[in-house]
């Protein structure tokens, strides 16, 4: 994998939509160059609809604001953290995080607990179906 195969996978994670003409005006590609890549990158698996979202909620043992801004920066860094928010309630946050597979769930927990002793414990809930997705705001 190259760096314009890596741009088109940033480009098309954004945009899933954009027909090849489009993609190919973003990086220095034809469009029947954006699709042979991207039927490649199909047919090796790097592109694919199989993914494992799971919801995590984290309870932090104290929340000192040095541990907690650490702990936000690591969170920031981690690829699989699709979204987080600091919360009230039970749990201190709640994680978006999506992943291939459970080898590599299993693996980024582990990283959550080894390199951040701030947590105490966590969740884990596994996403069966999206019933509704989206955050749009109805506008009056």
């Amino acid at each position: 994998m190259d760096q314009l195969d890596k741009r088109l996978l940033d480009i098309v994670q954004e945009n899933a939509e954009l027909t090849s003409e489009a993609l190919s005006a973003l990086v220095p590609l034809s469009p029947s160059a954006v699709q042979r890549r991207l039927a490649r990158l199909k047919k090796d698996g790097v592109i694919s609809r199989r993914v494992l979202t799971i919801l995590v909620e984290i309870e932090i043992q104290t929340e000192h604001r040095q541990g907690l801004d650490q702990f936000q920066r690591w969170l920031q860094g981690a690829d699989e953290v699709q979204s987080g928010w600091y919360v009230t309630g039970s749990s201190d946050y709640v994680l978006l995080v999506s992943v291939k597979d459970l080898e590599e769930y299993n693996q980024f927990i582990e990283r959550l607990m080894t390199e951040n002793p701030i947590v105490r414990r966590y969740t884990s809930l596994v996403v069966l179906r999206t019933v509704k997705s989206g955050f749009k705001i109805k506008v009056d």
